[in-house]
Parts: structure tokens; C-alpha cells; sequence
């Protein structure tokens, strides 16, 4: 229930950015199409990212489509099903609700998490043995409201909004570092008159100025509320993550995590707009679980097919690995050498051919044959 509190104060303060995704596509889009289409196309973007947040809130989009096509997620394949099917026998026993919709993710990590209603595993999670546990933790987000709530808090920001605030951000930094430059002559020469520290204040203002922008971008593309109660989310998230462990516990699973976060960790809850890690150190998590395994006894061990032949498993896409610094300009340079030289080898060859001196020798050549007198 204070998730959902939570979510309608986070809810309420979004308000700020549907005013001012209105005020901006309705002018812009006024100028171009008329007052009619602008106050329309502003309403549909104001109105989009809290509708559609109230949706997944509501377990509406099941199958969460922009948060598959986000991470990559594939059907499984027959032994990846075989070895899900072998983990979940037991909460499938218990009457545990299972999510419909269950995807493979390839990337590196062994990792599982819940969006919405629908399941992602790691593709490495498959082959590891503390399959079964990871899984009953998720199922505690799953038969909760964590999923559709972090799905909620994501849909309150545009598509693609996260990558054009950062974008635009790299873009104004670079501007506001030059207009910086442009005024430091200016200013060194004011505040040394007037016996100030030119930049301590400088910087301040610097660091003002993009924190600014920062807000005024969010504000037009959403998520303002959770970047206000970043602190909030975060406490709330941490006692979920032990509420889903406690979850797994009372299925049996409290030895198999535990086992699990001794040597691992499971991926962080992105919170939108803020970088504070949202899940709880191992070794609370740990304790808490060990208190756990003396109140409910652990899960039999179900028959888990092996793993396939390394020829059959599907294999990650190799990373390519970071280009040095200096391969752009080596690159450049090189292209502009070859291209001098070129031109070079093309007018002496015209000059050797207006000359005469260019013409090739009598008898049979490999590439041009019987050159004759004309």
C-alpha cells in the first residue's frame, strides 16, 4: 500500500511536466500546423506518459513490449523451457501464480527481473544453480505489486527520453564550457579588480546552470516526481527486495539465495533519474535469510536437465572492445595521406602520357597485350 501512496504523490507532482510538454508542442507545433492541431498535439503529449503510466500500473500491457524490445528479450528455447519448468515445479505445486509471459535476455550476468507482469532470465541464470531461488524471489515481485509499480514509474517518462535529456545534456555542457571560455577573460580581469575568487564562482555558476538545464529537460520529458523522491523510491525498493527474499523463504528457497549472494548479486531496480543503488547490501540480505531458513524448510531438489553441448547453446554477441583514442585521428590522417598520394600517382601519370614516356613497351604484356605503333 505505500508503494501505491507513494506512486499517486509521484503521480501528482508529474503535473509540472504534462504542463510543460503541453505548453511546449502546443506552441511549436502552433506555429507550424495552426492553434487547433497544436492544442490537440499538445494534450496527446502531455497526457501520453501519465496514462500510459496508469496502465501498467494496472497490468494492462502484459507483455510489456518497450521493455523487451529495451533488453533484447527472445523466446525460450527447448532446453531453457525444460530448465524453467524444472525450477518452478515446486511453486507451480504450491498453487503459485506463474507469469504468462517469460522471455531470455543474452546478456552477460546472471540476472532475472520482473516488468509489469512478464518474466526476464539472464540467458547464463539458466545454466547456474541458483536458478530456482532466483526465480522464487522474482516470483514474490511478480505476485506483488513491484513489477507493475517500476513499470509504472518508467512510463510517467517519454520513450527514448532518458537518451535525448543525456544527449542534449553532452550538447549544452559543451556549449555552456565554451561560452564559459568566451567570458573568463572578462570576468578574471573584473574580479581581480575586485579582489574575488574568480573560480570558486565560476564554477558554482557553472554547476548551477546545468543542474538547472538538467530539471528543465526532465520537466519536459517526465519523471519529475521520481527525481524529486529518488530518496523515497529507493527506501521503498530496498524493503521490497527483502520482502521477495522472505517470499522465496517461505517457498523453501532461503538456503539457495543465500548460496546465491555469497558469491553474486542481482541487478539494481532502475529508478528514473536517480543513481543511488535501490537494492540492499548482501550481507543484510544474507542474515536475513538465514533467521528465514529456520522458520520454513527447504525446497526438494527438482531433476534439472543438464545444460546442452557448448556447440548448442546460444551464444552472446562479443562486445567490441573500446577503440583507442587515437584510432579517429590515425584513421583520418591515413584517408588524407592516401588521398594525396592518389592524386599524386594520377596527374604524373597524366603527365607522363602527354609526354610520350608513359607508353608501354613493344610485345605481348599480361594485362594490356600487343601494344602496336599508332
Amino acid at each position: 500500500m505505500g508503494g501505491v501512496v507513494l506512486y499517486l504523490l509521484t503521480l501528482a507532482l508529474e503535473s509540472i511536466s504534462v504542463l510543460v510538454r503541453f505548453a511546449l508542442v502546443a506552441g511549436l507545433t502552433s506555429l507550424v500546423f495552426g492553434r487547433e492541431v497544436g492544442i490537440a498535439a499538445g494534450i496527446i503529449a502531455g497526457l501520453y506518459p501519465p496514462l500510459y503510466s496508469l496502465a501498467a500500473l494496472a497490468g494492462l500491457p502484459r507483455g510489456h513490449l518497450l521493455t523487451r524490445l529495451q533488453v533484447g528479450g527472445r523466446p525460450l528455447t527447448p532446453w531453457e523451457q525444460a530448465r524453467l519448468d524444472a525450477a518452478l515445479a515446486r511453486p507451480r505445486a504450491c498453487g503459485v501464480p506463474i507469469p504468462r509471459h517469460i522471455f531470455a535476455v543474452d546478456r552477460e550476468g546472471l540476472n532475472a527481473f520482473v516488468s509489469g507482469r512478464t518474466l526476464y532470465v539472464y540467458r547464463e541464470l539458466f545454466a547456474h544453480e541458483g536458478l530456482a531461488g532466483v526465480l522464487a524471489h522474482e516470483l514474490g515481485h511478480h505476485n506483488s505489486l513491484d513489477g507493475r509499480i517500476s513499470g509504472a514509474i518508467f512510463g510517467l517518462t517519454l520513450p527514448g527520453g532518458f537518451l535525448l535529456t543525456y544527449g542534449l545534456l553532452s550538447v549544452l555542457q559543451w556549449v555552456a564550457y565554451g561560452a564559459f571560455m568566451l567570458l573568463l577573460g572578462l570576468f578574471v580581469i573584473v574580479f581581480l579588480l575586485m579582489g574575488m575568487n574568480v573560480w570558486g564562482f565560476l564554477r558554482r555558476i557553472f554547476g548551477v546552470s546545468v543542474g538547472l538545464t538538467r530539471m528543465a529537460i526532465i520537466f519536459a520529458v517526465g519523471g519529475v516526481g521520481t527525481a524529486l523522491l529518488g530518496s523515497l523510491w529507493r527506501g521503498y525498493f530496498v524493503q521490497r527486495e527483502f520482502a521477495a527474499d522472505a517470499y522465496a523463504a517461505r517457498l523453501g528457497y532461503a538456503d539457495s539465495l543465500i548460496r546465491f549472494f555469497e558469491h553474486e548479486v542481482l541487478s539494481d531496480v532502475s529508478i528514473p533519474w536517480y543513481t543511488q543503488p535501490s537494492h540492499p547490501p548482501a550481507t543484510r540480505r544474507i542474515a536475513a535469510l538465514e533467521q528465514l531458513a529456520q522458520q520454513y524448510p527447504p525446497a526438494r531438489a527438482s531433476r534439472i536437465p543438464p545444460p546442452p553441448p557448448a556447440s548448442r547453446r546460444p551464444r552472446l554477441a562479443a562486445r567490441p572492445a573500446p577503440a583507442p583514442p587515437w584510432l579517429l585521428p590515425a584513421t583520418v590522417a591515413a584517408g588524407l595521406l592516401a588521398a594525396l598520394l592518389l592524386t599524386a600517382a594520377l596527374l604524373l601519370g597524366d603527365r607522363q602520357t602527354a609526354t610520350g614516356a608513359g607508353a608501354p613497351p613493344a610485345g605481348p604484356t599480361p594485362t594490356l597485350g600487343v601494344w602496336r605503333e599508332p
